[in-house]
């Protein structure tokens, strides 16, 4: 990767599934941490990056970056390198690797003086050519509420898109992280992914999953949050586009109830060049709680989600039928799931202070929709 110039240049339910899904333990590895992981990601040549800490003046609690690699045979990892933040600033709160530079970016709130004169450097991008080096600092938010701070964060080829807790969008193009068009801001924002082909994104909101053009930001179409039994209220938590070929894109949104703990995917296929974007949705009950984290392998045939009881399960994304449930993956609240570039492993990290590697079976009851790789 080194001496590209890109791098270079950057400073209602239709069915319902019964829970009969193998409790097969599969081969999985921990790694604990001196401080809670908040974001986990796997770099464009499979490190993982996690991120995590005790915030702002939390004694004892460090703020860090880090990278290690998965040792499959020996079930272990290898720390590569860490990179200790300053305990005046937040801790990270999401991060994502680029898919195809050896970078990644991370939200991390400034001190408190930052954030209180409006330029807070929010974003922040780091290289993993030699360890972990800081490049870049970007401010995508003037909030001066120290509470609020940069909930997702997505890369794809040629954009930067972060979402803070505020509401506010901001789209920035890569090399120069120069605006894409002004931010725009919605309520509640839960997640937000882009297409395939980087014309659109997907933002899902509590209420509404937004479909927003990345020329201009202009909206597309929304959906409303559905209902369940049309009077049970529900929420979008999380959003992601999926394709097996360029002709088969699909975008899967997790939907929670309210008021019970059963947790949802909904699915949709894309007509890009229609007038109605998304059409034929196709919903399924996956989990017996709700959902907290989601992610879809590259491959584009597996789902994966985490949910409040603890439990991590895999999804075929053709029938939306569950394959696999793992409970109890983790102690405490599962903040963040990725699949590796490879389709190979998965990825989950806890405010439980851990990282848990799991290898995702390739005896699935997927036919030849599980990844072979």
């Amino acid at each position: 990767m080194k001496g590209d110039p890109r791098f270079d240049r950057i400073f209602p339910p239709k069915q319902r599934i019964l829970f009969t899904t193998s409790l097969m333990r599969p081969v999985t590895f921990v790694k604990r941490f001196d401080f809670p992981v908040y974001g986990v990601d796997f770099s464009v040549d499979d490190q993982v990056i996690a991120a995590g800490g005790g915030g702002a003046n939390r004694s004892g609690v460090k703020n860090k970056l880090m990278s290690f690699a998965v040792d499959e045979k020996n079930k272990s990892f290898k720390d590569l390198a860490q990179l200790a933040l300053s305990d005046e600033e937040d801790c990270p709160m999401s991060i994502a690797c680029h898919p195809e530079l050896p970078l990644f970016a991370a939200g991390i709130n400034g001190t408190a003086q930052d954030i209180q004169q409006g330029k807070n450097p929010n974003c922040r991008l780091f290289s993993l050519e030699h360890g972990i080096e800081p490049v870049r600092e970007i401010s995508t938010s003037t909030q001066k509420n120290a509470d609020e701070y940069q909930k997702v964060t997505r890369f794809s080829r040629s954009y930067l898109v972060t979402g803070f807790s505020d509401g506010k969008v901001t789209v920035l193009k890569m090399p120069d992280l120069k605006l894409a068009f002004p931010p725009l801001r919605f309520n509640n924002i839960q997640d937000i992914d882009i297409d395939r082909d980087e014309n659109y994104m997907a933002i899902a909101t509590a209420k509404a999953l937004i479909i927003a053009s990345l020329e201009d930001g202009s909206i597309v179409q929304v959906i409303d949050s559905p209902k369940l039994n049309r009077n049970t209220t529900c929420e979008f938590r999380a959003c992601r586009y999926a394709s097996q070929d360029r002709a088969n894109e699909k975008l899967y949104a997790i939907v929670n109830p309210t008021s019970r703990g059963r947790g949802f995917v909904c699915a949709w296929r894309v007509y890009p060049h229609q007038a109605r974007y998304l059409r034929r949705a196709k919903t399924a009950s996956v989990s017996r709680k709700g959902i907290t984290s989601f992610a879809v392998s590259p491959s584009g045939h597996v789902l994966a989600y985490a949910s409040t009881d603890l439990t991590i399960g895999l999804i075929d994304a053709q029938t939306l039928r569950p394959l696999l449930r793992v409970p109890d993956a983790h102690g405490f609240a599962i903040t963040s799931l990725n699949f590796s570039r490879s389709g190979e492993f998965l990825v989950s990290a806890g405010a439980d202070n851990c990282c848990r590697m799991m290898v995702v079976p390739k005896n699935l009851d997927l036919g030849k929709w599980l990844p072979s790789g």
